[in-house]
């Protein structure tokens, strides 16, 4: 009897102490994806004057936290050798609910960046 009381205690005990990434979540978290074949030295989210840095090519920034973003924000980009801007489309801005976003970004042909957003969960 004892035995299955441990057992059970131990379980509930390993239960509850996992806890999944968003469950503290209470804000807008956003990465950047370098979908780009060189490094990105730095992204700037403009109207939030916050700074990725270090994005090597095909990778995954580390999530920052904002109060409130939107789907579309102006960038900057800085790689090893070039300079390249992003300006969003379009003058709607909402603001995105709680949770995690990636920011994809890549080069065409042209130098143009494309943007592309995504929903992480």
């Amino acid at each position: 009897m004892k035995r299955l009381l441990v057992v059970c205690v131990v379980f509930f005990g390993i239960f509850l102490s996992c806890t999944d990434q968003d469950d503290d979540v209470d804000m807008v978290n956003i990465r950047i994806k370098n979908d780009t074949e060189f490094s990105f030295t730095e992204v700037r989210i403009v109207e939030k004057d916050t700074v990725y840095e270090n994005i090597p090519a095909g990778e995954f920034s580390e999530y920052y936290e904002f109060l409130n973003a939107a789907e579309e924000m102006g960038l900057s980009i800085v790689s090893d050798s070039s300079f390249f801007s992003y300006i969003p489309n379009t003058d709607v801005i909402d603001s995105l609910p709680i949770g995690f976003y990636t920011y994809e970004i890549g080069i065409d042909e042209e130098n143009q960046v494309q943007f592309n957003f995504r929903i992480d969960y």
